[in-house]
């Protein structure tokens, strides 16, 4: 298991890099159960779950609203999302788009985190940048940090740096989100509109 989400109705989501899947249980349950993808098998397919396939997915966040699951797939550069009414995945950003905005090479999705309000953001590895997705008008834009500039700075969406921000959380307060770096070993907050702010150990 490589991370977790909880519902309100006790179902637990998980994704396992390693088998390349998406998998479900019930809290008070001891056994898994498969939900998306199929186990050792990656690949880039979008389809209903057991026939879509991923790559490495190592992050997930819900959007309780609408009843869906967002993946870092990152093996496949790509952000998936997987309506859990219906059982469909798709895939909502991949290396194209990244390329489109930022002229990025790679696109290394660690993290995802959904605000609840419309704002998903989504770590970038290998690039050291935070993205924002705006789920209502489906339109990526770079949210904090430079392509390929790693460092350790504060302030304005452009003037900051990370260095291999991993993970991503939304902030206790809503206020925005706070990001996780193995390169720097901080804990940063990021607002919705991107000045980054080093947080106290």
């Amino acid at each position: 298991m490589h991370a977790a989400v909880e519902d309100p109705t006790g179902l637990v989501y998980f994704c396992d890099a390693a088998e390349h899947i998406i998998g479900v249980r019930a809290v008070a349950a001891e056994s898994d159960q498969l939900f998306a993808g199929s186990r050792g098998t990656p690949g880039i397919i979008n389809a209903s779950c057991r026939k879509a396939r991923f790559n490495g997915p190592r992050s997930l966040s819900l959007d309780l609203a609408h009843r869906a699951l967002f993946v870092a797939d990152t093996g496949n550069q790509a952000v998936r999302h997987v309506d859990l009414q219906v059982r469909i995945v798709n895939t909502l950003v991949n290396l194209h788009d990244a390329r489109a905005i930022a002229g990025v090479h790679e696109f290394a999705p660690g993290g995802v985190a959904f605000d609840g309000e419309g704002l998903l953001a989504i770590t970038d590895i290998k690039n050291h940048i935070v993205w924002a997705y705006d789920i209502g008008q489906h339109r990526l834009r770079l949210l904090a940090g430079a392509p390929g500039q790693q460092g350790l700075c504060d302030g304005e969406p452009g003037l900051a740096r990370f260095w291999l921000p991993t993970a991503v959380t939304l902030a206790d307060d809503g206020s925005g989100f706070i990001i996780t770096e193995a390169g720097n070993r901080q804990r940063r907050h990021v607002s919705r509109n991107g000045r980054v702010r080093t947080l106290s150990r």
